[in-house]
């Protein structure tokens, strides 16, 4: 029995398959795939756009458990596909037919790459090498290339590539990164990198550079000159620094006066801010520089430059003087000159002083404020002792720039020896005594002494004349009875700088004459000794002095009665009484005048009778006589008379004119006396007679007196101002000499009483008589006219003399002076007052006017004194400003009208100049908040200043008070600013108030009140062994401190000044020893503001201006040398340190893993031209180690930083070989010039070691011919390469042949590469030329020829149509000989027989042509050839004819192509 089941059925699922990629050939595979189904039996329908397709295969089902899988597949035109039309394919199936699948070609998802491009650091940003890495991401399809460009030109360095898949949205996309490391130099110089993308046939493109990473805003410069004060001292070099602030790698450029200085000047340096460019220039040629320049350059930056002018500006002459300076000598600094400079233009000077031109002073440097206008300057210098000399005089120099110099006034010599004059001073007879002492010199000092006693003066004075030399008064009031006394007083000059004196001394005695007095002594007569009891004699004493009158009765000091003595303003009187009885026992009596003014003075009479000897006969005029108006009484005194008869006669002219006088003596012993009288006649009264009496004695002898003088003589007058006091009257003395003579006094007409008169006679007999008139003062002052009149009745004569204050006084006009109200005075009061001073001797009559007008206002009565007359006149403030002027008349009958008037209007003046700023001089008093308001170019002695704070008023008025002088002033006003105004946003000003009304507001301050701040820099150390450190700070009033582990540290040196705004800057500088600095110890910089209560700190070390990029060194181990590799002792390798600075790093080397410390020698850091220093260490390794292949490193490291830089080497166990080659040089390097460099590339070696040189004909050539590179490696390369250069000269070149050798330890032998005559091809060689003919063409061959110009034509018969032909390119051949080929194609060439075709060469000075003819029968080639200079030389050698063969091989070659393709054809 048969039991049949039937399984379940299953539907299949349909999948459509198509063929990936697009194909090939011209049909596309499409396949149905059915799975999942039962039973087995199903059928595949294919349609294309709905019709049926009947191409299809259908494979069997295969089973897998109880499914079955099955696909149909179907070949469809390309073209069909490519246009996408539909196809579809059925499955029919008995348990269901599932839905048609469709085919249709997809459209290609595409979607584009973001790109992204950044730069990467794997150290510090800046310092360490960067990578850029170009993302490109989200892309479909995944076919993409990245190309690499700098600036715009391929990349040759090999990218670093990842590509990433992701699945994204069910949608598959791509990403791809591609990284290089540029090259750093090219990097920081600004080259642009480009990533560049294809895909899709589209580009993406990115661009990066340095540029964009840093913002490109120009660098701010900032120029450092030398001063004006280092450019004169220094004796050889002096440098200008720039700064440029700027993160990017500049060049730093100099120029001076437009021109480059020469590269071993400049030096450039980086710190981490700033790019530091020195200039380097002698002094000698700073002075000539005009403008400096420094330039900064970058790609990345528009060009940056800082221009200074160093020529000298033009500036108008300064005003210089000398002078001695008189403060510094009341300081007791005598020997002090001070230079006074104005009208300065410039900064840059220095001031020396000169002693007889030679200079006595350093240079004194001066800094200016950088302020526009004139400055004002005064230095001062102490005169060295040694110049200290009477013919010395001095100059002062102003050395302003490096050219002009200015030279002051020369000083008289002032060092002179003391002088002295002593001078007695009218002064009162109640009143002291006064006496005044000058003194001039050098440095005279005035004492006073009185028997050896110093005396104190009353007043005394010091001036200095305009050359130097120094005045000194005194003045000595002594009381009236101590100097009538005569005691001496002396005034001592001295000068203790020159250790000299002098003196002077005065008492009453050199002042009044010291000639002894004259006595008279009247005895009593005889007759009168006999007949009295008591008798009288009488001393008169002629003298001005005091004196002590004495008598002395033979000899001894008289006991008897003498009565006090008397005087008169001429004589002394003295009366002696004695008995009559004592006088007769006198034998001489003596009358003594004493006095410490002058020698003892006596008069000594004989009393007892003398021996009878010649009598003294004298004859004299008589004043008694003439007193009684007997006026020609002649008398005859006849002394030493002895007791005898005689009489008297006179005479005129020897002739006795009167009768005689007989005398009756009695007898008595010694001498008499006598005195006769006679009136002269008239008839004897006449000029030229002379008298003389005789005595004659007894009947024998006679004695003739002397003779009188000419007594009738005409009167004389002459008429005296007596000084008087002011409060008294004026007292007139008018003397009168001649026979008789008698004083009137009148004025205006009318006769006026004398106060006093007097009458004397001299020995002559002429009479002198005096008068005195005293007037009242007010009379005397109208200037009235007092008349003495001396007249001569017996003689009928009178003369005149008149006097008055006009002529006693000078008749000058008189000066006057007007004192107006200070404009303080007007500004601050309502009634003001001027006054008038008129320097005058007469009581004139003072007149105030206003504008012209009599004043009304009220004037005060005129007051005087000595000099002066003095009025006053008040005026309101309001009326007096209205005024335009005031005038203050004198009048008086002795001079003109005299007025003075001065102008009280406001004048019109120019705006003057008005700065404020802060006061630096006060600051450094410790006056911090002081400010100065500098006015100059002021025109008018009107004004006050005032001080604002933000426009408001804050200090007083500060009135000025100008002296009047030409031209424009300046002043300077201070003022310290209250507390209440320090801040920070308070702004001051100054104002002019000139006048009463205009002002004049100056700038304002900046902001002065501002909190400290600080800026510590490293300063490169000019002193072995000693680091510098820098502080500045900035602020209100900043001080300094440095500390260091809290220590504060005293400064090397320090400096203050302040900014036009009024901040103040200081500076401090602190020398460190290099030791203690290398140890990294801290340095803090502390400015703080005590006025303000504020403070800011900074600190420094080395490792804080260590920059980290300067801690970063490569390290570079190099093998040992080549000659080493066979030593069996010890081999040399060695660690080279590449970086900024190298100072600081120390090196530590390891063999095999362990540190090795004997045996390495480490020299001191080189620096290089290009700002790096590089140190080179040694160390000596055992060759057994070597060979062993352990491993040598070298590590560097900072002293700063904790990370190492290390190097490494071992012996190399893969050895490649190098690859030589020496670059064949282009004609044009050939031509270019004399000299040639070739050049031998050595590449494909490992290790680095190689040792290159080159041979010329098998010698050796000394190194100095030839330069050889380091050896490189290209990135991602494991080998390395090599260039050598090597210079040859054409003219000393004889077809030389030069060998570049290698030798390297991969082989034993060397490796070479040679070259052969290398200037072949550009050294003249002749062409020659062939001519070969094929069927189609014929050919021209030329060879053998250079240089490698060459022309040629073909001609037909010398016609000048050129033919259709080609000619190749020359070529160059072994021996650098060239040849070239010309075809000739005869199609369309009307070549008949009997024509001649002309290949024509040209080169250089050689033409050939090769003629070939057309014959009937062509089994041969005729040639031709026809040099127009030379024979064709026909001898070709060997090489020529290979060129020849091969040619003419490749002519039949081709034509039996063209004959086969021919024939192919046309079948």
């Amino acid at each position: 029995m048969v039991t049949v089941s039937s399984a379940a059925s299953t539907q299949p699922t349909v999948f459509p398959l198509m063929q990936c990629g697009s194909g090939t050939g011209n049909t596309v595979t499409l396949g149905c795939f059915a799975t999942g189904f039962t039973p087995s039996s199903l059928t595949y329908a294919w349609t294309k756009n709905g019709a049926a397709l009947t191409n299809s295969i259908q494979y069997p089902p295969v089973q897998k458990g109880n499914l079955y899988t099955g696909i149909s597949q179907i070949q469809v035109p390309k073209q069909d596909w490519d246009q996408r039309q539909t196809f579809q394919c059925a499955v029919t199936h008995a348990a269901g037919n599932p839905p048609a699948v469709s085919f249709q070609k997809p459209v290609l998802r595409v979607v584009s790459p973001n790109i992204t491009l950044h730069p990467v650091w794997y150290g510090e940003l800046g310092t360490s090498p960067v990578r850029l890495i170009c993302t490109l991401s989200d892309f479909f399809p995944e076919t993409l290339s990245v190309n690499w460009q700098q600036d715009n030109q391929p990349f040759n360095i090999q990218p670093i590539q990842r590509k990433l898949q992701v699945l994204e949205r069910q949608e598959k996309i791509f990403g791809l990164t591609s990284e290089i490391e540029p090259n750093m130099t090219e990097w920081e110089a600004g080259s642009a990198f480009i990533c560049k993308a294809t895909h899709n046939n589209n580009d993406f493109t990115k661009m990066i550079s340095i540029c964009q990473i840093y913002t490109c805003t120009p660098p701010s410069i900032h120029i450092e000159i030398p001063s004006f004060m280092t450019v004169m001292m220094a004796t050889s070099n002096v440098m200008a620094t720039c700064s440029v602030h700027t993160v990017f790698n500049a060049k730093v450029t100099w120029q001076m006066d437009g021109r480059l200085p020469p590269s071993n000047k400049v030096r450039q340096i980086r710190n981490e801010t700033h790019l530091i460019g020195t200039l380097t220039v002698s002094s000698r040629e700073w002075k000539q520089l005009r403008l400096i320049k420094c330039k900064a350059e970058h790609r990345c930056l528009s060009s940056a430059e800082k221009s200074i002018h160093l020529s000298e500006p033009a500036a108008t002459a300064p005003s210089v003087e000398i002078r001695r300076s008189l403060p510094e000598l009341l300081k007791g600094n005598s020997a002090v000159l001070e230079c006074d400079v104005t009208q300065l233009s410039s900064s840059d000077l220095y001031i020396t002083f000169q002693a007889d031109s030679d200079n006595i002073s350093k240079e004194l440097y001066v800094d200016l404020p950088e302020t526009p206008g004139l400055h004002s300057i005064t230095r001062r210098v102490t005169i060295p002792s040694n110049y200290w000399t009477n013919d010395t005089s001095f100059t002062c120099t102003v050395n302003q720039g490096f050219t002009r110099k200015f030279t002051s006034n020369s000083t008289g010599s002032f060092f002179v020896d003391p002088s002295v004059e002593l001078l007695l001073v009218p002064s009162d007879v109640s009143g002291p005594q006064r006496l005044l002492c000058s003194g001039w010199g050098f440095n005279p000092q005035i004492k006073w002494f009185s028997e050896s006693t110093q005396r104190p003066s009353s007043s005394s004075d010091i001036s200095m004349d305009a050359d130097g030399r120094v005045a000194v008064t005194s003045e000595l009031k002594i009381p009236q009875k101590e100097w009538k006394t005569g005691k001496v007083f002396i005034c001592e000059v001295s000068d203790k700088s020159l250790n000299k004196q002098v003196r002077q001394n005065i008492s009453l005695c050199s002042a009044c004459s010291s000639i002894p007095p004259s006595i008279t002594v009247e005895i009593p007569s005889f007759k009168t000794v006999m007949s009295t009891s008591q008798v009288q004699a009488t001393c008169l004493v002629r003298t001005a002095f005091d004196a002590k009158v004495t008598w002395l009765m033979d000899g001894r000091v008289s006991p008897s009665k003498t009565d006090r003595p008397d005087s008169n303003t001429t004589h002394i009187f003295s009366n002696v009484s004695v008995s009559s009885s004592q006088w007769k026992q006198l034998k001489h009596i003596t009358c003594r005048a004493e006095h410490a003014c002058f020698s003892l003075a006596e008069k000594t009479i004989s009393v007892a009778e003398p021996a009878a000897t010649a009598p003294s006969v004298e004859i004299r005029r008589s004043l008694p006589e003439l007193l009684k108006g007997n006026s020609a009484v002649l008398e005859c005194d006849v002394t030493q008379l002895s007791s005898s008869d005689l009489y008297v006669t006179f005479q005129a002219n020897s002739v006795d004119i009167s009768e005689k006088q007989y005398v009756d003596l009695h007898e008595a012993s010694g001498v008499h006396s006598i005195t006769r009288r006679f009136t002269v006649p008239q008839t004897h009264w006449k000029k030229d007679t002379r008298f003389t009496c005789t005595v004659n004695q007894g009947f024998s002898t006679n004695f003739v007196s002397n003779s009188t003088g000419n007594i009738f003589v005409d009167p004389s007058v002459e008429l005296l101002l007596v000084p008087s006091d002011v409060s008294g009257l004026q007292r007139l003395l008018c003397s009168g000499w001649g026979f008789n003579p008698q004083i009137k006094w009148f004025s205006e007409s009318t006769q006026r009483p004398s106060s006093s008169s007097d009458i004397s006679m001299d020995a002559d007999g002429r009479v002198a008589v005096t008068s005195e008139l005293k007037i009242p003062q007010k009379e005397w002052k109208t200037g009235k006219v007092f008349i003495c009149e001396v007249s001569d009745k017996s003689l009928n004569k009178q003369v005149r003399q008149n006097i008055s204050v006009c002529s006693a006084c000078s008749s000058i006009p008189p000066s006057i002076t007007v004192e107006i109200p200070s404009f303080k005075t007007v500004m601050s009061t309502s009634q003001v007052q001027a006054t008038c001073l008129v320097l005058t001797a007469f009581d004139a009559k003072v007149t105030w006017l206003m504008d012209g007008r009599v004043s009304p206002s009220k004037t005060d009565r005129p007051d005087s004194n000595t000099t002066h007359i003095f009025s006053n006149v008040s005026v309101s403030s309001s009326q007096w400003k209205q005024l335009k002027h005031i005038t203050c008349r004198a009048e008086h009958a002795c001079f003109s009208l005299a007025e003075k008037t001065i102008s009280v209007a406001e004048p019109a003046a120019t705006a003057p100049s008005v700065e404020i700023r802060r006061s630096l001089p006060e600051l450094l008093k410790g006056n911090s908040a002081v400010l100065e308001c500098d006015v100059t170019q002021l025109s008018s002695s009107d004004l006050y200043v005032t001080f604002q704070a933000n426009s408001v008023d804050i200090s007083e008025k500060q009135y000025v008070d100008l002296h009047e002088a030409s031209g424009v002033h300046s002043i300077t006003k201070r003022f310290t600013v209250p507390q209440t105004h320090w801040k920070k946003d308070t702004r001051f000003t100054c104002t002019v108030n000139q006048g009463f009304s205009t002002n004049f507001v100056s700038n304002s301050t900046g902001n002065i009140f501002v909190d400290p701040s600080v800026e510590l820099l490293l300063v490169p150390s000019d002193v072995p062994g000693l680091q510098r450190l820098l502080c500045s700070g900035w602020g209100f009033n900043p001080q300094i401190k440095w500390f260091s582990e809290s220590t504060q540290r005293p400064s090397s040196s320090s400096d203050i000044s302040m900014d036009a705004d009024g901040r103040v800057a200081v500076t401090s500088e602190l020398k460190i020893p290099q030791k203690e600095w290398k140890t990294g110890k801290v340095f803090i910089c502390e400015v703080s503001d005590k006025s303000l209560n504020k403070q800011v700190r900074q600190n420094i070390s080395l490792c804080s201006v260590t920059p980290a990029s300067s801690q970063i060194v490569s390290v570079y181990v190099e093998g040992p040398p080549l000659h080493q590799l066979q030593n069996e002792g010890q081999v040399t390798v060695t660690c080279l340190l590449v970086g900024p600075s190298l100072n600081d790093f120390s090196i530590t080397w390891k063999v095999g893993g362990k540190e090795y410390s004997p045996g390495f020698h480490t020299g001191p850091p080189v620096s290089h031209s290009n700002g790096t220093e590089t140190l080179r260490s040694s160390l000596n390794v055992s060759a057994e180690d070597w060979h062993a292949y352990k491993q040598v490193s070298c590590e560097g490291k900072h002293q700063c930083s904790s990370q190492g830089f290390e190097g490494h080497i071992s012996k190399s166990r893969d050895l490649y070989p190098p690859t030589v080659k020496i670059m064949q040089p282009t004609a044009s390097e050939l031509s270019a010039s004399d000299v040639l460099t070739l050049t031998c590339l050595v590449s494909g070696f490992f290790p680095s070691n190689v040792i290159v040189y080159w041979e010329e004909n098998g010698q050796t050539l000394p190194s100095t011919h030839y330069t050889n590179s380091p050896a490189w490696k290209y990135t991602g390369g494991s080998t390395y390469s090599m260039s050598s250069r090597l210079n040859t000269s054409k003219s000393e070149d004889t077809e030389s042949t030069y060998t570049c050798v290698v030798k390297h330890e991969s082989s034993p032998t060397p490796f070479e590469s040679t070259i052969e005559d290398v200037f072949a091809e550009v050294t003249y060689s002749k062409p020659s030329a062939t001519l070969l003919q094929g069927s189609r063409e014929i050919v021209c061959l030329v060879s053998g020829f250079s240089p490698a110009r060459i022309n040629i034509t073909w001609l037909l018969d010398d016609s000048q149509d050129q033919l259709d032909y080609n000619t190749s390119e020359p070529h160059r051949g072994p021996k650098g000989k060239f040849s070239v080929q010309s075809h000739l194609s005869l199609t369309g060439v009307n070549w008949l027989p009997g024509s001649v075709l002309i290949c024509r060469v040209t080169h250089a000075n050689t033409t050939l042509s090769l003629n070939i003819t057309k014959t009937d029968n062509l089994e041969h080639c005729d040639f031709f050839d026809d040099n127009t200079e030379a024979v064709v030389n026909q001898d070709m050698d060997v090489e020529s004819w290979y060129m020849a063969f091969t040619f003419l091989l490749f002519f039949l070659i081709a034509t039996i192509y063209g004959v086969i393709a021919t024939i192919i054809k046309t079948k």
